[in-house]
């Protein structure tokens, strides 16, 4: 009799072995899957990031191309190729550091001295206005801006280095945008003066846009212009 229930636990714990092997197969099978997935998850995870990163890089390339191009194309013969490389530079990392469009500045410049770093600028009559260099600056308004950024202008000559110009003159619109809280009102500023604005707006007058709509023009024609040329490159 004992012999017999012996015999008969024998298939039974046959089958509790294979039961617990199936099952430690399934959990190691589980397992591996599991970590599997986590692997590929990370993996995922890191070329999205990776992507991400990547499209950021590129649309940095391509703003820092449309500055370059917008100013060769701007100045024509009017500054080197260093000096362009410099502006670039400048005009790249001030676009990132406040925010805006890369082809704005370039547009002002089209508008103000149509890239001429040696640009003086009239009244009609003819005689001096007293702004100078890209962006047309006078030497009260780059003299209170530059304090900010440790850059001595003393004279109009100061204002006709293009890295100057083109660091106060930017450096004052977006303080113009920050005082009207519009970058329309800021450019129309930029060519009437603060005193000038303000004046209407307490009045009612309503702003001339004749300068914010030449600017808006000028942009957009680079826009098209940088477009086809970078379109022209292999």
């Amino acid at each position: 009799m004992k012999n017999n229930v012996r015999l008969s636990a024998i298939p039974s714990a046959i089958v509790l072995i294979a039961v617990i092997g199936l099952l430690a197969g399934f959990i190691g099978f589980w397992w591996y899957g599991s970590v599997q997935m986590n692997q590929l998850s990370i993996r995922e995870a890191r070329l999205q990031k990776e992507a991400v990163q990547y499209i950021k890089y590129r649309n940095w390339t391509l703003d820092y191309c449309h500055i370059y191009f917008a100013l060769d194309i701007v100045s024509k013969n009017k500054m080197t190729s260093a000096q362009k490389k410099m502006l670039s530079d400048e005009i790249w990392m001030i676009s990132r550091n406040y925010g805006f469009d890369p082809l704005l500045i370039p547009a002002i410049v089209f508008q103000e001295s149509k890239g001429n770093p040696n640009a003086k600028g009239r009244y009609r009559s003819g005689a001096e206005s007293g702004a100078y260099g890209l962006m047309q600056l006078k030497v009260p308004t780059a003299q209170s801006i530059g304090k900010r950024f440790g850059l001595v202008v003393n004279d109009g000559s100061d204002l006709l280095r293009p890295e100057v110009s083109v660091v106060v003159g930017s450096a004052y619109l977006m303080r113009l945008v920050g005082r009207y809280g519009d970058l329309k009102k800021a450019i129309i500023a930029y060519n009437l003066g603060q005193g000038g604005v303000d004046s209407k707006i307490r009045s009612g007058t309503p702003l001339p846009t004749n300068y914010y709509e030449s600017v808006l023009a000028k942009y957009r024609k680079l826009q098209r212009l940088v477009r086809e040329r970078i379109g022209e490159m292999p």
